[in-house]
């Protein structure tokens, strides 16, 4: 191949990779306004995806400390946790602050009726969930005007555990 070709395959090739990064990086604005500069990725936005999140308060309530649900966002869009008796998975497409998720399905498992409650409205929060942010380490789901769940992040090694 002769040098001209080469600088013009090369050239092209930058130009791809700059246009390519440029178009993952992302500005959101979360609902109270804070702007969050970063890319669509696990590696700059290590606390929505790949992390397991812990519900510490749903709607005005925090679950039970022996029962609290939890979140997860993988890379590709896959959502799944704990809803109170039983696992539950689905779809999601975050795209800046904006949070959508596909249908959810989820074992079926019986438990007592207080968990069963507690996952009933766990799933339709989950459901009606739009906007997300972080603030102070902590994960802030909205449906759009209200804060209806908010997590911590859970520590490397309970991500591990089996509920």
């Amino acid at each position: 191949m002769n040098t001209t070709a080469f600088a013009v395959r090369s050239c092209c090739a930058l130009l791809v990779l700059n246009v390519t990064l440029t178009a993952c990086v992302a500005t959101a604005r979360d609902p109270s306004g804070t702007q969050h500069h970063g890319t669509v990725s696990a590696a700059s936005a290590p606390t929505i995806v790949g992390n397991e999140w812990r519900c510490t308060r749903l709607g005005a309530a925090a679950p039970p400390a022996d029962c609290m649900p939890t979140f997860a966002l993988e890379a590709g869009g896959k959502a799944s946790g704990f809803a109170g008796v039983n696992r539950w998975f689905g779809t999601c497409t975050a795209n800046g602050a904006s949070l959508a998720f596909g249908p959810l399905a989820a074992t079926r498992m019986a438990g007592p009726p207080e968990r069963m409650e507690l996952e009933r409205q766990y799933l339709q929060v989950i459901a009606s969930v739009t906007r997300w942010s972080i603030a102070d380490g902590r994960l802030r789901l909205s449906d759009g005007s209200t804060v209806v769940a908010e997590f911590e992040p859970m520590p490397r090694a309970a991500n591990e555990t089996k509920h």
